[in-house]
């Protein structure tokens, strides 16, 4: 087993603050001393496990719309993306998204100036200039706020998901077009439910 897949299956049972570098190079069948060779300390093996999660689903949701040119269809298919790699990955983003604390303040803070993190903004936000393109979206807002509404709704679906331990009564999946929905059209009641 590699590092990173250890640090995943510990960081997952135990949490972040409870997990131990001894903990992972156990799992990982390496000396605790091996590990280090290649990760300075605790945070920077996190960071690169969230890393390595968010360059997984930046290439899957780059991949699934790079030949689609309908910007409405483009938002379905990273909403669904999303939703599904973030409920196959449960385990360790309900640590990602639930634990607080300093070190967890400061790997955020890692990730959102992080180049990864400029990288995914940017693809949402060429999304949303689509969407803006093909009068989807209106045309005086900014795609990258654009992209970080839509992003942060998203987020707070999946955390509340999260936090509520939802899996037995509603795949993140089914909340795809709830978001679309409230993300395109707003809050406003729709024809159908006045």
């Amino acid at each position: 087993m590699d590092i990173l897949s250890a640090a995943e299956h510990v960081f997952g049972r135990k949490g972040y603050y409870k997990a131990t570098m001894q903990d992972i190079a156990r799992q990982a069948q390496y000396a605790t001393g091996t590990v280090y060779l290649y990760f300075k300390d605790k945070e920077t093996l996190y960071f690169s496990l969230v890393e390595e999660k968010m360059r997984d689903l930046l290439a899957l949701i780059k991949e699934r719309t790079a030949a689609v040119r309908d910007a409405q269809e483009k938002l379905k298919i990273y909403l669904e993306e999303k939703l599904d790699f973030f409920e196959k990955n449960q385990d360790f983003f309900r640590i990602f998204i639930l634990e607080n604390g300093a070190a967890q303040a400061s790997i955020d803070s890692r990730i959102a100036t992080s180049a990864l993190a400029k990288e995914y903004l940017a693809c949402i936000s060429e999304i949303m200039r689509l969407a803006q393109k093909q009068k989807l979206v209106r045309a005086d807002m900014d795609p990258s706020q654009g992209a970080g509404i839509f992003r942060s709704i998203s987020n707070a679906v999946i955390m509340d998901w999260l936090k509520k331990n939802m899996q037995q009564t509603l795949s993140l999946r089914q909340m795809s077009r709830f978001i679309l929905d409230i993300f395109l059209g707003g809050a406003r009641p729709s024809d159908e439910t006045k």
